[in-house]
């Protein structure tokens, strides 16, 4: 809060009580695990003007609602809605188009970037301190009964046939939430320009991969850049390559780890840990793979300086920009799925994301009109062009710019796609320590398949957490 004279002070004090009564669940939206703190960023702003296309949002109200013309602040939370480009122009369209519907309100945006956004979320519904509307991962928010059932709401109809077999979203045969982008859960991008000069095909087979790898590492370059400090990319990096290992062999896989019929030091398993193990004996790792975040791992990317990079599919935008505003040289971006060494892939597809409603909001349909705005087509569609995601919804068409959107297609045609992942069958518990095992072997130490030990026991611990994919 700016500082202001003495008398002001007092009546702020008064206004902001006043909000907080009228608004969400409550006024604490910091970052950290307890709701509260530094890491938070706000936008307590709604820019007049622009054309929402409110009127295709799924028959808002109009600002009608219990609150009418009465001034009130509504929660909105995210862990993705960084300061790129596209992320701005959503929320600024979002703001827009509200101010509209209810010219009084106010979208506090509580946002903590990154993982650690669950567990604010998680201990935010826990004191009855959660946004007012949320875009979330995972069921167990609507297990919990934390979410609003969204199954009567206009936008359903709208919803495709692959987000109505979206297992995130539904729970006990009722809908929780709004599917986001649809998107392949990620793979890896290439330099397309690099892999012609060195006579590079996307590989199809381990050896291949390892093989290309072994070509850029000898023109001088980084084979794949890593940018492990966000731990949620060591996860992506892990959890892609099992992808390929597992489902592909075995279709009830991901049950079968989960009922206890495969442990987490089954043979398949540690194959890629040992791929890992090799890619990092020869190099194929930036060193400081361990100490920068995934920003910084897209800078080495879009510089040149790396071939290869395994992020979700915003990474052709990301790299566009990042090429842009660091005056590099522009190349084309390629992409590829991890594989088996018979040249087996698999690839996620579904939203990953849903957009739910806190089930004890006292906004009720201020709520449900904010999350028809978010998914009118006049919001969504530029949003998911930046995001990289598929349409999610029938009236919604994504022109992208970039042909690469063209071999992701490819791939998601001419494999195995499924709608959920093997995090889908196990606790939050047991991958982070598949990821603490990825993460020492990309240190230095070599694979020991005991280490495994830990996501076997967190397993047998946390099993209960876990809600398993429905239809």
């Amino acid at each position: 809060m700016k500082k202001r004279a003495i008398l002001l002070l007092a009546a702020m004090m008064i206004v902001v009580a006043a909000l907080a009564s009228c608004g969400g669940n409550g006024n604490g939206s910091g970052g950290g695990n307890t709701g509260e703190g530094a890491g938070n960023t706000q936008t307590n702003g709604a820019a007049q003007g622009g054309d929402s296309g409110a009127g295709n949002a799924g028959e808002t109200n109009g600002g009608t609602g219990a609150a009418g013309g009465k001034a009130f602040t509504i929660r909105a939370g995210a862990w993705f809605l960084d300061e790129r480009s596209h992320q701005v122009a959503f929320k600024k369209a979002v703001e827009d188009g509200y101010k509209k519907l209810y010219p009084n309100a106010t979208i506090q945006w509580d946002i903590t970037l990154g993982s650690t956004y669950f567990d604010k979320l998680k201990a935010q519904f826990a004191s009855d301190t959660a946004p007012d509307v949320t875009f979330y991962q995972k069921l167990d928010y609507a297990k919990a009964g934390n979410l609003m059932d969204l199954s009567g709401e206009p936008w359903v109809t709208r919803m495709s046939e692959a987000a109505k077999k979206d297992p995130s979203l539904f729970y006990e045969g009722k809908l929780y939430g709004a599917p986001g982008a649809g998107n392949i859960g990620g793979g890896i991008w290439y330099n397309k320009d690099l892999f012609d000069k060195l006579s590079i095909q996307p590989p199809k087979t381990v050896q291949e991969f390892l093989d290309a790898c072994e070509k850029i590492k000898a023109d001088g370059k980084t084979p794949i850049a890593l940018g492990f400090k966000d731990l949620w990319t060591a996860n992506m990096f892990l959890m892609n390559w099992l992808q390929a290992y597992t489902f592909p062999n075995d279709a009830d896989y991901g049950k079968k780890l989960y009922d206890g019929t495969i442990s987490f030091d089954d043979a398949v398993i540690q194959k890629v840990y040992q791929h890992v193990d090799t890619m990092k004996s020869k190099g194929y790792f930036n060193k400081n793979a361990l100490s920068i975040d995934w920003p910084q791992s897209a800078q080495l990317f879009a510089s040149g300086e790396a071939a290869m990079i395994v992020q979700g599919p915003w990474m052709p935008s990301a790299n566009a920009e990042n090429i842009e505003k660091g005056g590099y040289d522009k190349f084309q971006i390629g992409f590829f799925p991890f594989m088996d060494e018979t040249g087996k892939h698999s690839l996620t597809f579904s939203s990953g994301t849903g957009l739910g409603i806190n089930a004890k909001t006292k906004l009720v349909q201020e709520s449900k009109d904010l999350v028809a705005l978010m998914l009118s087509p006049e919001v969504m569609g530029p949003w998911l062009e930046g995001e990289g995601g598929l349409p999610m919804f029938t009236d919604i068409d994504v022109k992208f710019a970039d042909p690469v959107m063209d071999a992701v297609k490819q791939y998601l045609d001419g494999g195995l796609t499924l709608p959920y992942g093997l995090t889908s069958f196990i606790p939050t518990s047991s991958a982070n320590a598949m990821v603490d095992v990825l993460t020492k072997v990309v240190s230095g130490v070599k694979f020991n398949p005991a280490d495994l030990k830990a996501a076997q026991d967190a397993m047998a611990k946390d099993k209960a957490t876990v809600v398993l994919p429905q239809s």
